[in-house]
């Protein structure tokens, strides 16, 4: 039902109204039930159908017998005190039930409602709802002038009696008879004042309450209406939905920034992006046909912090690195995926490249497991002077030789020495999510004490019954090594393995091993695309040796540049046209690290030749590249080389 203005009342008008209607009869009655207000006897109900007859709809409420008297006698006192008084005054009224049948119906406006909340269902002010408010106001009228009188006779006589219990009664039955008398005369003065019934309503529960006069609470439906709680409640909310939202946004914002950091190549909030903190890398020759270069996603880069360093074999430590407030780690990498550290050593930058040997099932920390290599300046350098505490510029992931278990059913890990580094990760992330295939990891070293986590390999094999691992030292003397001795040969390894022939498999470790061991699977009939590989050739960088390594180096098999083999030389030297700089080659050191040691900056990332970021132009002289993934055919025909991979026994000129 629409209301209009009118009837938009405050909360305590309305808690008026209830109490009016409950008729003060108690302190109790407020918590009960108001059916005996608002319903009719069942005398009173019949009184009100004459003839069993149904009566009209929406008629007024009849009259109250209890109340009523014969027209122009007094009418004897309602029982019950003030009690029965506010019953009446808030029932029907004697001579409503006839006038009223017109608009009303069974018991009243709305089926046996008071006279006053009747009021408030009728928002307009018909000819019929006229006539039937007259006659009930009318009758209330007579009603109260009987009470009156008769509160008068019982006041006079027990004044006779001299009974002050009798006194107060009769005054209450007075009492009560005006207010019976005021409600129907408020609502005699409401029509003549063409006020619509709630108004009329309204206005009588007002002045009963002593509530604030009806000229200084203009009912129109607009703003003036509420009070000043309302405004206030109002003003709260708002303000609570514009926190809520802006709370809402800068979450949206943080989680964004989160996600950005913990992907990926994403950037951490606030830091420069990374193409701004890295120089280009030098473009071609001017002539030289070079194919367009895929866009590379930039890794992360932030510190982090040692928490721990661990022991593995005399040679081999492992560095646990964490998020300097020991949050977690702002990347997320793959099982295989390495990273890499910038470090200033001597007043030089030096950057290399480790496999991540922790589980991306770890998400506090990640471990860089680090051989100790005699040129190697990174490796030397942590393993002498790096201690818990410290903090390490990382970049990180970068790489592509990575097992998630999504890529077959099954795996075979093949490694050897430090190689097993990027398996240990797979291994370890497989059975952190319990991978129901089988799992096998064949391991080779030189002797039992270059075994790296051989406690935590034994222990994943027996507590993970589809975890396989077998370990071959190529010397035991001395030792209590009861193991196989000897090399991965394919004897071996289809002894390890059944169907060797349908499996997936990893290969990681030194050149001279990887190639031993790719022969081995060729022999075995192990289809190409079945094997992934990553060499492991750990940098030897620093400055050039003053005296040639004792073991001599490999033959070199046919350059990547010039097609023929390059003459042996006890040490050379590469010019950087570029730059202006040139300095000495030695056979075994690549030209990335000779460039690394006269401050020659190359941009490069993987330092294994997969990446494919420190491209340049070979202007003259011949190399030999032991891995040349990155470089397409086009590149090499035009003179691209991968400097991280690009060795040589003669004098070079490189474009950089």
């Amino acid at each position: 039902m629409k209301y209009g203005p009118a009837q938009i009342i405050s909360r305590r008008t309305w808690t008026t109204m209830k109490i009016v209607r409950l008729g003060f009869a108690a302190p109790m009655a407020l918590f009960g039930s108001s059916a005996a207000l608002a319903q009719a006897s069942p005398s009173e109900h019949a009184s009100h159908h004459p003839g069993a007859a149904a009566a009209p709809a929406n008629a007024m409420p009849a009259a109250d017998t209890k109340v009523a008297a014969p027209q122009g006698a007094p009418a004897p006192p309602p029982a019950g005190g003030m009690t029965g008084m506010m019953k009446g005054m808030m029932s029907p009224s004697p001579g409503g039930g006839e006038a009223a049948g017109a608009e009303a119906g069974c018991c009243g406006i709305v089926g046996g409602k008071p006279f006053y909340p009747a009021m408030m269902n009728f928002p307009a002010l018909t000819d019929k709802t006229r006539a039937a408010i007259r006659t009930e106001a009318i009758a209330r009228l007579g009603s109260g002038a009987a009470a009156v009188t008769a509160g008068q006779v019982e006041l006079h006589r027990a004044q006779s009696s001299n009974d002050p219990v009798a006194a107060q009664a009769a005054i209450g039955l007075v009492r009560d008879g005006v207010s019976l008398a005021e409600s129907g005369n408020s609502a005699l003065q409401g029509l003549n004042q063409n006020q619509p019934p709630p108004r009329i309503a309204l206005a009588w529960f007002k002045r009963e309450m002593s509530v604030t006069p009806e000229s200084d609470m203009i009912m129109d439906g607009g703003f003036r209406d509420l009070s000043w709680l309302h405004v206030a409640a109002m003003l709260l909310l708002a303000a609570a939905l514009v926190a809520a939202f802006l709370l809402r946004r800068a979450r949206l914002q943080r989680i964004g920034a989160l996600a950005q950091r913990l992907t990926p190549g994403g950037q951490p909030p606030g830091t420069a992006p990374a193409a701004a903190a890295t120089p280009k890398p030098p473009g071609p020759v001017a002539g030289a046909p070079v194919a367009a270069a895929a866009p590379v996603k930039r890794p992360w880069k932030g510190v982090l912090r040692i928490k721990a360093i661990f022991d593995e074999t005399p040679t081999v430590k492992t560095f646990r690195l964490m998020e300097p407030n020991l949050e977690s780690i702002p990347f997320t990498f793959l099982p295989g995926q390495y990273a890499s550290i910038t470090s200033e050593i001597d007043g030089q930058k030096v950057r290399r490249s480790y496999t991540i040997s922790s589980s991306p099932t770890q998400h506090d920390y990640i471990e860089l497991t680090v051989k100790r290599e005699e040129h190697g300046l990174e490796s030397r350098h942590l393993h002498d002077h790096a201690q818990t505490g410290d903090l390490l510029e990382i970049t990180a992931p970068a790489g592509n030789f990575f097992f998630t278990g999504k890529e077959a059913d099954g795996i075979v890990l093949i490694a050897g020495g430090v190689g097993i580094t990027p398996m240990m990760s797979v291994l370890r992330y497989l059975t952190d999510r319990s991978y129901p295939y089988e799992i096998h990891l064949i391991y080779g070293v030189r002797t039992p004490a270059d075994l790296i986590f051989r406690e935590e390999c034994a222990y994943l094999a027996s507590r993970h019954p589809n975890v396989t691992i077998l370990s071959i030292v190529s010397s035991a003397e001395g030792t209590d090594w009861k193991g196989p001795v000897g090399f991965i040969t394919a004897d071996f390894i289809a002894g390890c393995v059944d169907d060797i022939v349908k499996r997936r498999i990893h290969l990681c470790g030194p050149p001279p091993m990887m190639d031993a061991v790719k022969a081995a699977l060729e022999e075995l009939h192990v289809p190409s695309d079945q094997v992934k590989t990553e060499d492991f050739a750990p940098p030897k960088g620093g400055p050039v040796p003053d005296k040639e390594p004792d073991d001599e180096p490999p033959a070199p098999p046919a350059d990547a540049a010039g097609g023929g083999a390059a003459p042996p030389s006890a040490q050379a030297t590469v010019n950087f046209s570029k730059s202006g700089k040139s300095g000495n080659l030695a056979p075994d050191q690549s030209v990335l690290e000779a460039a690394e040691a006269i401050g020659v900056v190359i941009d490069f990332e993987c330092r294994v030749g997969i990446c494919g970021r420190c491209k340049v132009p070979l202007s003259e002289g011949t190399v030999t590249m032991e891995v040349e993934d990155a470089l397409s055919a086009d590149e090499k025909a035009g003179g691209m080389i991968l400097a991280c991979q690009a060795k040589s026994a003669s004098n070079l000129v490189v474009d950089a």
